[in-house]
């Protein structure tokens, strides 16, 4: 049975790789250049299921792609075809769980973000239609770290715009909140962020997660230890093992946190949770208007006019099969879902207006942004329908 799931994170697509034939990958992935020498550049995005969309062109035609500072430069099965790009090495990729998978990877010969032309880069060849989060965004690959360290770029979402330019001035950031960040061999960026009185070291930065801030269960717990926070929520059923796997078991803890602090700037209300990887998603960076300096790697942070309110929690995630159809994922056990009979493993039927069984389907849902007050219909393990009606979960101080 081929399974798919909704991933409330789509981070870590790729931790690690091996690569075949001659070619080394720390060789692949350092290929490319910018044509255009000079260049100040701004196009418009879209912002979907909080991860951000970008318009680029290939070959005079116009595709959509992920912005996704957390994986490589990346491309469609459909592109290769398309396109004829050259295949140079194969290898395996190995993701966060250590789900191992034989991978192309191709060279695109030009690629256009506005009228800025990025040439001879490698990208991996991406089965997207094996996430159907992934499926549901329309996109035919992702603008990753090795393309993106050839540009300075500024992400502002408020405006739904990304502007790529060619040179920067860092006193032109001086009212900005300055954040240095190191990188990998692979182009990932990391930055440090104080959590109380304790700083935690290389944390991703990760704009193709939408989720807020992920730290390891060390981490976690040992923040916890010291009384900088402690544990709210604790979220069980089941997960996607990576981007490649199959299902697992998944539990995790979740908080909210007052005591994050960049630099002098405290934010409040930030969501935590144990995660696989240590990052921060498109949820906690979407506070910000982002300037990535790549030419003294810095990180320049517009301060936020306002603080953001402790959002509601769903309660809930779901995840589709070809044989089950859509179903829950993973429940919060303290959430007034779980509190209202909602369990890992059940069939959905319904959620407010949307009818699963009578002509919507999972994109439907991943395009839906449910209200305060969530109506949802169950097929229990007995084959039983179930009515629940509930609010979201609103945690307390």
């Amino acid at each position: 049975m081929r399974t798919n799931f909704k991933s409330l994170l789509l981070a870590g697509i790729l931790i690690s790789v091996t690569f075949g034939c001659s070619i080394k990958w720390t060789d692949a992935i350092s290929y490319g250049n910018v044509v255009t020498k000079e260049f100040k550049e701004s196009v418009d995005i879209e912002i979907h299921s909080k991860l951000i969309i970008v318009p680029v062109t290939i070959d005079g035609k116009e595709y959509r792609f992920l912005f996704d500072t957390g994986a490589p430069f990346s491309i469609s099965h459909k592109l290769l075809r398309e396109h004829n790009f050259k295949i140079i090495s194969k290898g395996n990729i190995v993701d966060s769980d250590h789900n191992r998978t034989k991978v192309n990877w191709a060279q695109v010969d030009s690629i256009l973000i506005g009228n800025v032309t990025f040439q001879g880069q490698t990208a991996f060849v991406g089965d997207f239609a094996a996430n159907p989060i992934i499926t549901c965004l329309d996109i035919d690959g992702i603008i990753g770290s090795n393309l993106i360290r050839h540009s300075n770029w500024t992400i502002d979402q408020e405006q739904r715009t990304l502007s790529l330019f060619s040179s920067i001035k860092k006193e032109d950031f001086e009212e900005c909140i300055t954040v240095p960040f190191k990188t990998d061999y692979q182009y990932n960026m990391f930055v440090d962020i104080d959590f109380g009185p304790s700083r935690v070291k290389n944390i991703l930065v990760d704009y193709g997660s939408n989720g807020s801030v992920a730290l390891s269960n060390d981490i976690f717990t040992t923040l916890k230890n010291r009384n900088v926070f402690e544990t709210k929520f604790l979220e069980t059923g089941i997960k996607q093992s990576g981007m490649l796997g199959s299902p697992v078991d998944l539990r995790r803890e979740l908080t909210y946190s007052d005591a994050v602090k960049i630099n002098e700037l405290e934010l409040k209300n930030v969501l935590i949770n144990t995660g696989e990887t240590t990052s921060t998603g498109n949820q906690f960076l979407s506070r910000f208007k982002v300037t990535i300096d790549w030419t003294n790697k810095n990180l320049y942070l517009t301060k936020p006019e306002k603080e953001i309110e402790r959002n509601g929690l769903l309660g809930f995630r779901l995840g589709t099969s070809e044989e089950t159809g859509i179903y829950i994922l993973s429940v919060i056990e303290e959430s007034n879902a779980y509190k209202h009979g909602v369990r890992p493993n059940m069939k959905v039927l319904k959620i407010d207006s949307l009818d699963f069984e009578n002509g919507n389907g999972f994109c439907d849902y991943v395009n839906y942004n449910p209200g305060n007050e969530i109506f949802i219909q169950l097929l229990d393990s007995l084959g039983k329908k179930r009515d629940a009606h509930f609010k979201r979960t609103y945690p307390k101080n």
